[in-house]
């Protein structure tokens, strides 16, 4: 059984956070946003999907996606999304909420993520 603690999911734009690290600035100096889901129950599909399109909409605040029409800044902020979108479904560790992250891309997300382990 798996069993949820329902913490908020912390949605850091990662390319961000990889930036003021190594320029020896805090981790609280990157955007971010809390994502709460102690009212869904992700072992369901409807529960994980509401999930998802929360997780979904921090990443691409958090990441900027939506504020460029710049293609070499959107493709980092795409990166960016993906990237945090799988650190947080690899966070709440629910088999139900990974296979709706695998159907919404295609697998690349998770995989990405397992990849760089």
């Amino acid at each position: 059984m798996n069993i949820q603690t329902h913490n908020p999911i912390r949605i850091a734009a990662a390319v961000a956070l990889f930036a003021a690290l190594t320029a020896g600035a805090h981790a609280a100096d990157v955007p971010q946003v809390h994502v709460k889901y102690g009212d869904l129950n992700v072992n369901t599909a409807a529960g994980a999907k509401v999930l998802y399109q929360r997780i979904r909409g921090a990443a691409d605040l958090v990441c900027g996606v939506a504020d460029t029409r710049e293609l070499a800044r959107l493709s980092r902020a795409q990166a960016c999304a993906a990237h945090a979108i799988a650190e947080a479904v690899d966070a709440v560790n629910s088999p139900v909420l990974t296979a709706v992250a695998e159907v919404k891309t295609g697998g690349a997300a998770v995989t990405r993520l397992a990849a760089v382990r």
